[in-house]
């Protein structure tokens, strides 16, 4: 039997263990959360261990031990499994602890919360699409209680998301049933504005574009990061110290590239494969696959230019340009200016007004299970496979590789959803090299060379 024949049966039978150990686990009081006892959380800390795959001899696993670095408040066990569990702290392998301060980690480990995500909605049940940032800041002191604060008030709404918390403040993506949209505001401006404020930006509020719908996330998230978002300049500069930039609303942005159309400098602040299916007209789009990366040839493209000339900035929903425009500000520009709530609020101005000519084109990139939002009927992109017209983006169904890449439906339905005759094959069968390929986050999203080499293998 192949190696990779024998990673997908061990798969399959660590999927049968973890569907085993949630028969064989109490069950909660509630749908919601409940505590549980040291018992049970030292049972489950040692079932999960037992379930891990086998870890290099260089690599001894012993357990589990709680960090005091960046942690995510939803640990998976299995992605097909309905139970999944949120620790308070992150965990380490013990190892991986033996090369830090041990004074600085805690004496006693803090209980598991057990988390049950929100079955499927019912086929009536609406879904609202929600964005939320602030730039302030939090005691590092109180990001772990704020963290376990929210994830606690939130679940209870059955909202599915990311949350990250930051020294600097607070970023959300989430999708709340259309019932409780206000119980998320509420719920935010008790735990965080009221008690943090909102800081010069202001709190950005963003809603989706596109009409209330599905659910777009499967679980929630709430996550202490050491950068509220990561521009690879950490202890280089203090967001807290700078100014931030101008912020025009939807309206004001446009009527301004109706008045300078393409002499302005206008720099779109995403990623590749977001600006390939949708940008601005005139906007210098980045070729990038990190923000860090972003930032890196931010620099190179205003490196020499006059600091009292404007330069304009839009993203998807803000925060990228709130924290690119205010480290532009500390370098010295004087002139900074942002589309205030980004390509989706500029979306749904655009659609509210039929009448004006829309400075975007294509869709809105977004991470989150649509994948994008259409804001005009423009296709800008081709599919990655056949070159014809198109503009959806997708992952490859092999999940080894996960490569996003934009494909049709005549592509889809002939390599089964698949990026290549490769993974076409591991999808298949369960074999060959595709099913056992080291997961990349650059080869992920930056697939098309490597699309066109499969596709020309089979040719």
């Amino acid at each position: 039997m192949s190696v990779a024949c024998k990673h997908v049966l061990r798969q399959d039978m660590r999927s049968a263990l973890c569907q085993w150990a949630n028969l064989m686990t109490p069950s909660p009081s509630s749908i919601g959360i409940t505590s549980t006892s040291s018992s049970f959380s030292t049972r489950s800390s040692l079932l999960l261990s037992r379930l891990r795959p086998q870890q290099p001899q260089s690599r001894s696993f012993s357990g589990l031990l709680p960090s005091t670095r960046a942690s995510a408040a939803a640990f998976v066990v299995k992605k097909e499994d309905k139970c999944f569990w949120a620790p308070r702290r992150h965990y380490l392998h013990t190892d991986t602890v033996a090369a830090t301060d041990q004074a600085t980690l805690p004496t006693k480990k803090r209980p598991l919360i057990r988390y049950i995500p929100p079955g499927l909605p019912s086929t009536d049940q609406k879904h609202q699409t929600l964005t939320f940032y602030t730039i302030t800041p939090i005691p590092e002191s109180k990001l772990e209680e704020l963290r376990e604060e929210l994830f606690l008030q939130l679940v209870k709404f059955d909202i599915t998301g990311r949350i990250y918390l930051a020294k600097d403040g607070i970023n959300l993506h989430v999708c709340a049933p259309l019932q409780h949209a206000e119980s998320l505001r509420s719920s935010l401006q008790t735990l965080v504005l009221d008690r943090f404020g909102k800081g010069p930006d202001g709190a950005i509020w963003n809603v989706s574009c596109d009409q209330t719908g599905e659910r777009v996330f499967r679980k929630l998230k709430v996550a202490v990061k050491r950068q509220l978002v990561v521009d690879g300049r950490l202890n280089q500069w203090a967001i807290g110290d700078s100014e931030a930039p101008q912020y025009l609303e939807p309206e004001e942005f446009h009527a301004r590239l109706d008045e300078v159309g393409d002499k302005a400098l206008l720099v779109d602040m995403r990623n590749h494969f977001e600006n390939e299916v949708g940008t601005f007209k005139t906007a210098v789009k980045m070729d990038c696959t990190t923000f860090k990366e972003n930032m890196d040839l931010l620099d190179e493209l205003l490196e020499g230019r006059d600091k009292s000339k404007e330069v304009l900035m839009v993203c998807t929903g803000g925060i990228r340009c709130s924290v690119s425009g205010r480290y532009l500000r500390q370098k010295g520009f004087e002139n900074v200016k942002m589309l205030k709530g980004g390509i989706t609020s500029y979306g749904r101005y655009v659609k509210s007004k039929p009448e004006i000519k829309s400075h975007f084109l294509g869709k809105n990139f977004t991470f989150d299970g649509r994948r994008g939002e259409r804001i005009t009927e423009d296709v800008i992109s081709s599919c990655h496979q056949c070159n014809t017209p198109h503009d959806n983006i997708t992952n490859c169904a092999n999940t080894r590789c996960h490569a996003l890449f934009i494909q049709c439906p005549t592509c889809s339905q002939k390599w089964n959803n698949t990026c290549g005759p490769e993974c076409h094959h591991a999808v298949e069968t369960g074999c060959g090299p595709a099913a056992s390929k080291p997961y990349d986050y650059h080869t992920q999203v930056r697939p098309g060379s490597l699309l066109t080499t499969e596709i020309s293998k089979a040719a």
